[in-house]
């Protein structure tokens, strides 16, 4: 049977694949990773409810009133809008989103600069940039990004509530998920595993330390580290000696975080975390391994990720093999965005006016704040939206965010299938899959080595759908832009971009289906000056940060009137700081969980995915079911003060008494309606997804 290469698309990780075709090149089979989500591609590109072609609005907005249009009456009816309202309210006015998929970015990005509107924004304005942000600010590089490398030379791993068995491709093959300690009697050098986690995973099964913290109170457990470390002299002073900004009054903060205050917030054993600190802080090397969202979702995120990336710098870890290593830039194609068009010649963007540390390093406004926007006109007022991929399920309080965009002059959106926003809309259009449309991809790969790779289609798109990329540029030319979007040619665009890459890999990049290897030059620079161990640039560059070094209290975050020292407060809504709250909503509310059979919302239409997770699951204690009357695999409804929604109770211990988890990402079972959209991250903006309050009942209780 014939086949192309490929790659998919189902997360960011681009993994390699085979796309198997039958005689009429039509796609039946694919080989690739042992991932359900791989072989999901193409019941997606067949799936009889696939938008296929363009649709205007007849009905009211949410009814799903659509007629199907030709893409001319499409496009002319956008660009016609657009000029009005901009020509009417001015530019900024008119908004652009990018959610799922993510190759399409840079054209949408440059159709909203060329336009004149600073407002791009995307769904990292809750997702993983707050954690890059907390980095760079601490320590001027990205630690997450290469954190889930796994090294032989590691003798201690702090897995701090990321589950690889079902959030690190290749899942169970993944070799953090495969860590065996010396608890289970193995030969040679040992390795030591702590699980930070407030639901029992597999990993945490295995762990020789399992701390099953209340969520949201990351950093005071952090700080407690920092407290027994420093008290134990455990830290690694020569480092601090040469290379630590403000840690003599660090120091002096978390004196105060002693480890029987810090078991009664967390809700854990002093003895676990006396025995955790110890164990972290002996073992070395030793390594972070971190979640790109879950320190981060809360509204204190930002602070707790400082607090906690910091222990791998008391310890001497930082840069390190077999410890936290900098992820170093590599060959990346040329820009396209214009944002730095945007940056010197347009308004500020949503979220520069309150969040403008994050701002400073994200190339994007601030989307958690576009119902403010659309509903109340701050910080800015947005009275249009194009969107690629947006779902309102990515909001907290997600009604009232369906509520805004049904409030918008003219609202437009690209997708493969309905789904809450989408029938807000007034023109929807059909998108490619990664199937049907061409990319240039540049994978970030870890600390000195990354992949770059130019996919090419498989088949031509079903229907009428075209990719999203082509779209923004036909809108550009329709906008009498037409020289600076290529004339509409998606891959003219790509090509301009590959004129980053130095022309004697280029080629390759696009003859090659398996990618192109890319180095790092810090390592090149490294070796040249004499250190062969490829390892703690800061040897040569210093620390980029505002004292060039490592800011235990940050310099740029007391400029921007934020405490420098990376402080512990509650989250905004529980038990401790809203008792008034919990006397109605007792049980703390956490959510997000990543499972290997679906990313976020995209997979619930695909029969084949759904086996595997047939309801949306809310996991709760037997102590905290029995009290209620719960029993397992009934459905319960979940209140907080937003509203209530629908789940399947699983009764487990593995989940921590008290808590609750809900899984995210269910169109009709939607937990961020519960979230509240007022406490967000007071440096990053972020939600707080991960630490909140609700209460459960049986459905047959509650109304």
């Amino acid at each position: 049977m014939p086949s192309k290469p490929s790659t998919c698309y189902e997360c960011d990780a681009n993994c390699p694949i085979e796309v198997e075709l039958d005689g009429a090149g039509e796609p039946v089979g694919i080989k690739g990773p042992d991932c359900p989500r791989c072989y999901a591609q193409i019941d997606r590109r067949e799936h009889p409810q696939r938008l296929l072609y363009p649709l205007k609005r007849v009905g009211p907005k949410g009814s799903g009133a659509f007629e199907r249009i030709s893409w001319d009456e499409a496009l002319d009816t956008i660009a016609a809008r657009l000029q009005a309202i901009k020509a009417e309210h001015g530019a900024p006015t008119v908004a652009f989103f990018a959610g799922y998929t993510k190759e399409a970015r840079p054209q949408l990005q440059r159709l909203a600069h060329a336009f004149g509107s600073p407002n791009y924004l995307t769904e990292s304005g809750c997702c993983f940039s707050a954690t890059m942000v907390a980095e760079k600010v601490t320590f001027g590089y990205k630690v997450k990004t290469t954190s889930t490398v796994v090294s032989s030379k590691t003798r201690c791993h702090l897995v701090w509530s990321t589950n690889p068995r079902g959030s690190i491709p290749p899942f169970d093959s993944h070799p953090l998920a495969n860590i065996r300690t010396a608890a289970q009697g193995l030969d040679g050098p040992s390795r030591r595993l702590i699980v930070v986690d407030p639901r029992r995973t597999p990993l945490a099964e295995r762990a020789d330390i399992h701390l099953q913290i209340r969520p949201g109170t990351d950093g005071a457990l952090a700080l407690g580290f920092h407290h027994l470390i420093f008290a134990n002299g455990w830290q690694d002073q020569a480092f601090l000696d040469e290379w630590a900004n403000g840690v003599d009054a660090f120091r002096d903060y978390v004196r105060a975080f002693d480890p029987a205050c810090v078991a009664e917030i967390c809700g854990i054993e002093e003895a676990d975390l006396r025995a955790a600190a110890e164990l972290f802080a002996t073992t070395r090397p030793a390594q972070l391994n971190l979640s790109p969202t879950s320190t981060v979702q809360h509204s204190n995120g930002f602070q707790n990720h400082r607090a906690l990336i910091l222990l791998s710098a008391v310890t001497g870890n930082l840069d390190r093999e077999g410890g936290n290593r900098f992820f170093n830039d590599k060959v990346m194609p040329k820009p396209i965005e214009l944002f730095d068009y945007c940056r010197n010649h347009l308004p500020p963007r949503i979220g520069d006016e309150v969040y403008p540390v994050w701002t400073h390093y994200w190339p994007a406004g601030q989307s958690m704040l576009l119902p403010d926007c659309i509903l109340e006109g701050r910080p800015q007022q947005v009275r249009a939206l194009v969107a690629m991929g947006i779902n309102t399920a990515m909001w907290p309080n997600s009604k009232r965010m369906e509520r805004a965009l049904g409030a918008l002059d003219f609202f437009v959106a690209t997708d493969f299938f309905h789904n809450p926003a989408t029938l807000q809309a007034d023109i929807v259009l059909p998108a490619a899959t990664n199937l049907e449309r061409p990319a240039l991809i540049a994978y970030p790969g870890c600390a000195y080595q990354g992949e770059l790779r130019y996919r090419r289609a498989v088949v031509p798109p079903k229907g009428e759908a075209r990719p999203d990329g082509e779209i923004f540029l036909d809108l550009g030319v329709r906008l009498g832009m037409g020289e600076r979007f290529w004339q509409g040619d998606l891959e003219a665009a790509w090509a301009e971009a590959a004129e980053g890459i130095p022309e004697e890999i280029r080629e390759e990049v696009y003859s090659n289906p398996n990618g192109v290897t890319v180095y790092s030059e810090a390592i090149e620079e490294l070796v040249e000056e004499g250190y062969l161990d490829a390892e703690r640039l800061y040897r040569l560059r210093g620390f980029p940060t505002a004292s060039g070094k490592v800011e235990f209290d940050s310099e740029e975050l007391r400029a921007a009137g934020h405490a420098g020292l990376p402080v512990y407060r509650e989250p905004a809504e529980s038990p401790v700081s809203t008792p008034e709250v919990a006397c109605d909503y007792p049980l703390v509310l956490t959510s997000g969980a990543r499972t290997k059979f679906a990313t976020h919302s995209q997979h619930q239409y695909l029969e084949r995915m759904r086996p595997g997770i047939p309801n949306p699951l809310i996991e709760i204690h037997p102590e905290d079911a029995g009290t209620r009357g719960i029993q397992d695999g009934a459905w319960v409804s979940v209140r907080s003060p937003r509203g209530a929604v629908r789940f399947v109770a699983r009764v487990t211990d593995r989940v921590k008494p008290g808590v609750v988890h809900c899984a995210h990402g269910w169109n009709h079972a939607n937990v961020n309606e519960l979230i509240d959209d007022r406490y967000l991250d007071p440096i990053s903006g972020f939600p707080p997804f991960k630490s909140s309050l609700c209460e459960v009942a049986s459905v047959s209780d509650s109304s």
